[in-house]
């Protein structure tokens, strides 16, 4: 399998992720607001059937690099981790420190497909087996949102695709002229549209569903089934879509979506708040606007440039180094440290069992 070079970007690739994130921004404002009409919760659904699988798609491709799976990106993520979704946790409450808090199961899922992929990936017919477990998963509730297990084993057939796609095999589809490819992805994305009002008619999709949690019958183990051939039918529109040239605006947030991803659910959670008693129309149009201005502010290079700096000193933590100054990723890390003492010792003195914070 050809390595993926580093060393050059693919405005391809930065295009595909660019028009997710923003659909993953964009989702999010709209999330908590699905009460209020059947319109807005339509979209959500709508978009929840292929947003996230694309991207998973989209990181197990990236994901075959030795540099993915090296230890400084294992422990770069762990410690974007520790710090971002702790103070989702201390500004909105955790709900258990073995759940993550919102969107930041994420990096938890990348952890474990990272150090995995690599092995179980030389296994005959491996895409088969996790697709088969996948279904099967949904009949133990049991297998929840804990340490993100659910969706670890539930969106790992795309993270599986991703990364068996070879680069030979991707760059033959990029290189196609644009004429030959629209066709066929006019007709997959109009395939998708088709049965995604049938199978959302048909078997009526909850959140819980549409985020891999437990069946609720055992029927709903065809509806997953349905949601794979929905997901899988739309990455295949999206990479013939995709054009190869580099989108203005929309490549730079494919290159800075880990940045747009950690900082977006805060400012979400924000917006959702101040927009849940507008009328749709209004709902609509300001969340499109936020969603640009949140892509903009973090998916920026400037602000990228910066925070990679942060995360890399994340990392120099577990490093030794000679000479090694204070970095702002070590107060940070010391900070969030004493956030969970203090939370101990508040409840402590509060009277309530320290179990129920874990």
């Amino acid at each position: 399998m050809k390595e993926l070079n580093k060393s050059t970007r693919s405005a391809y690739w930065d295009n595909i992720k660019g028009m997710l994130i923003i659909l993953v921004v964009f989702a999010h404002i709209l999330f908590q607001m699905q009460g209020k009409s059947d319109m807005i919760n339509n979209i959500v659904d709508y978009i929840y059937m292929f947003h996230m699988p694309a991207f998973v798609f989209v990181s197990g491709y990236f994901g075959k690099s030795e540099r993915s799976h090296s230890f400084e990106s294992i422990i770069r993520l762990i410690f974007l981790y520790f710090i971002f979704n702790s103070i989702m946790g201390f500004v909105y409450g955790f709900t258990s420190l073995l759940q993550p808090m919102y969107s930041y199961w994420y990096l938890i899922a990348l952890i474990v497909w990272r150090l995995t992929a690599h092995y179980i990936a030389k296994f005959k017919e491996i895409r088969l087996i996790l697709f088969v477990v996948a279904l099967f998963i949904g009949f133990y509730p049991s297998i929840d949102n804990t340490f993100s297990a659910a969706r670890i084993i539930g969106f790992y057939p795309y993270y599986m695709c991703g990364y068996l796609l070879t680069v030979e095999k991707s760059d033959r589809l990029c290189q196609k002229k644009y004429s030959q490819k629209l066709p066929v992805g006019l007709l997959c994305l109009a395939g998708t549209a088709v049965l995604m009002y049938a199978s959302y008619q048909f078997f009526h999709y909850t959140d819980d569903a549409l985020q891999i949690g437990a069946y609720n019958e055992p029927a709903d183990a065809f509806g997953r089934l349905v949601l794979y051939i929905i997901a899988f039918l739309a990455v295949y529109a999206i990479r013939n879509l995709t054009p190869s040239k580099s989108i203005p605006v929309v490549s730079m947030f494919g290159r800075n979506s880990l940045w747009i991803f950690i900082f977006h659910r805060p400012v979400t959670l924000f917006i959702s708040d101040c927009l849940k008693d507008k009328e749709d129309g209004l709902v609509i149009l300001f969340s499109v606007l936020s969603t640009i201005i949140i892509c903009l502010l973090f998916g920026n290079d400037l602000f990228q440039k910066y925070f990679n700096r942060f995360a890399d000193g994340g990392v120099e933590i577990f490093i030794p180094k000679e000479n090694r100054k204070t970095s702002l990723a070590q107060i940070a890390a010391l900070l969030v440290s004493l956030g969970f003492v203090v939370s101990v010792v508040l409840q402590s003195y509060s009277g309530v069992d320290g179990d129920d914070i874990i």
